[in-house]
């Protein structure tokens, strides 16, 4: 199919290059839209699908992105680009006044930041993976190799540079972390804020309750457990639940599955989720924009919450998140003091502990424990191998690492909803970081993550209270491990790796109380992991009956 080419005005005067098409019948249809961030030839082949269905699409390349003119992109979302576009398209002969966006990633960003200004031919909008709120900030760090990869992407001009051709490790091993992009020929400012300036947020109004008591636009968002824009939907539909109208309420859905961010409806990696976790996403989404843009009415009503519970590997239909059902229940840690690897564990059990000597570490920025699966969805391939439902034990036989594992399970035991970790730790340093990554446990050793997290012991009383630590002090820190949903089963374990790093996922604290973002020095931190009477350290797990 040939597209038309069309520069599209804005109201500010600058031309948006845009590719229209046209169904084979006699219009106007409803439309679709996507604005590009990538390219438009990125999801030409979608396009293409839909005006086979009977919508004539529009995809449009973003300010500075190809012909479009505007300089420089990434730094916005620019939704009055979106709207005006939006009026252009309802004055066409072609089009029947009803609008749909699509588009992933950078491409659902932009169409909830256009929804929220309220088009009145913005019927529906379906933003798959979206990045929203704080999605790259994790306790105080970072994501940042998805930061630095991403960024250089984005800043690399018209036509877009190929990050697969640079050889990105010893990049991210650069300190001070500023620099990591010199030499790369790309511009460096909006890369450089970032960084600085990482609890800035980039979607988020501060009026978060006024944005969502006006949205009206009928929304599905998909995403992955291993997604690393994955808590950006989960954030996005408890704000709408919260905040939105009644109408909007009933037609808000939320779709998260065994993957990661490609969401492509496959399972993720290694592990093999069964039949049912290659969901057709595709169709899914059609069938939603065939219900609000064309009045057909779907075979089956698509809930509010529709969850993959791995292990038990089945799809739930839900109508809420997170579940009232699902209580919150804690497991200790426990051990004699002698925690080290995966060859000496502690154990993990939901009776508290009495005296027990504490756990031991040292964290040296030099050698900090290599990332390896979770939701790590950098975008060079040399990176994104490692993301996903993927094996631990790689990361887990390390002195710089504790792990905890519970006795086999008798029964099947559903955990679903967020989870987080409240430990109790000292560090002889002023600050440093403290990470951790829950797993499910098979009876052969394979130790299946299934999410992780990170708090920076400055931040530990909020991201507007930095304060640094007293070294020897015990200090309470609470860690968020994002959501899950899995069921654990007979004979398998839980099991929980502590350590101080996850690199290049989350950036290196360098223990010295500085600027570590700015400083290159560092220095090696002795941390002390309690778990006593006093100080019981414990994961917060929400389990399901069965």
């Amino acid at each position: 199919m040939n597209p038309h080419e069309i520069m599209i005005e804005m109201t500010d005067g600058t031309k948006l290059q845009s590719f229209l098409y046209l169904p084979e019948a006699e219009g106007p249809f409803p439309s679709l839209m996507a604005r590009c961030m990538y390219g438009t030839g990125k999801v030409a082949d979608v396009a293409e699908a839909y005006a086979a269905k009977g919508y004539a699409v529009l995809l449009q390349n973003v300010r500075g992105r190809h012909a479009s003119e505007g300089g420089r992109t990434g730094r916005g979302d620019f939704p009055q680009d979106g709207y005006d576009t939006m009026d252009w398209m309802v004055a066409q002969p072609w089009c029947n006044g009803r609008i749909g966006t699509f588009g992933r990633s950078a491409l659902a960003r932009v169409q909830t930041a256009t929804a929220f200004l309220n088009h009145p031919a913005h019927l529906a909008m379906s933003p798959t993976v979206l990045p929203y709120g704080l999605m790259n900030h994790m306790g105080g760090s970072f994501q940042f190799s998805q930061v630095a990869q991403w960024l250089y992407f984005a800043q690399s001009g018209p036509e877009l540079m190929n990050f697969e051709q640079v050889e990105w490790l010893p990049l991210l091993y650069r300190l001070p972390v500023t620099r990591v992009l010199d030499g790369l020929g790309v511009p460096v400012d909006m890369y450089v804020d970032f960084v600085t300036n990482p609890h800035g947020v980039y979607g988020w109004s501060e009026d978060r309750a006024a944005q969502f008591k006006r949205l009206a636009t009928p929304n599905l968002m998909i995403t992955g457990w291993y997604d690393h824009c994955g808590p950006g939907p989960i954030d996005f539909f408890m704000h709408t639940m919260a905040h939105g109208t009644d109408r909007q309420k009933r037609n808000t859905h939320l779709v998260i599955g065994p993957w990661d961010h490609s969401a492509v409806g496959d399972a993720a990696n290694e592990y093999d989720f069964g039949p049912d976790a290659k969901l057709d996403n595709a169709a899914m989404e059609a069938s939603f924009f065939d219900y609000h843009l064309k009045g057909i009415e779907p075979e089956a009503k698509q809930p509010p919450v529709k969850i993959f519970i791995m292990g038990k590997n089945q799809w739930r239909d839900e109508q809420e998140w997170p579940l009232a059902r699902a209580k919150d229940t804690k497991f200790y840690l426990h051990s004699d003091g002698k925690a080290s690897g995966a060859w000496q564990r502690g154990g993990i059990s939901t009776l508290p502990p009495n005296q027990e000597e504490p756990d031991k570490f040292t964290y040296d920025p030099a050698d900090p424990v290599p990332t390896w699966g979770g939701a790590n969805s950098a975008p060079a391939w040399v990176l994104a191998m490692k993301r996903g439902a993927r094996d631990q034990r790689l990361t887990l036989y390390r002195r710089d690492v504790l792990t905890y594992y519970s006795q086999p399970l008798e029964s099947p035991l559903e955990v679903t909803g967020p989870l987080k970790l409240v430990l109790y730790a000292a560090s002889s340093a002023t600050d440093t970081d403290f990470t951790a990554k829950l797993m499910d446990v098979n009876p052969y050793g394979d130790a299946r993550i299934l999410s992780d997290g990170v708090v920076r012991a400055r931040y530990r009383n909020g991201l507007d209270k930095p304060e640094l630590i007293k070294p020897g002090q015990v200090y309470r820190y609470e860690i968020d491990l994002w959501s899950t949903s899995n069921e654990f089963q007979p004979g398998h374990r839980i099991a929980l790796a502590i350590s101080s790093s996850n690199f290049p996922r989350i950036n290196r604290n360098l223990n010295t109380g500085g600027d570590n973002e700015r400083d290159t020095g560092f220095i090696t931190a002795n941390q002390v992991i309690h778990h006593d009477e006093r100080h019981p350290s414990h994961l917060v797990l929400p389990v399901v009956a069965g």
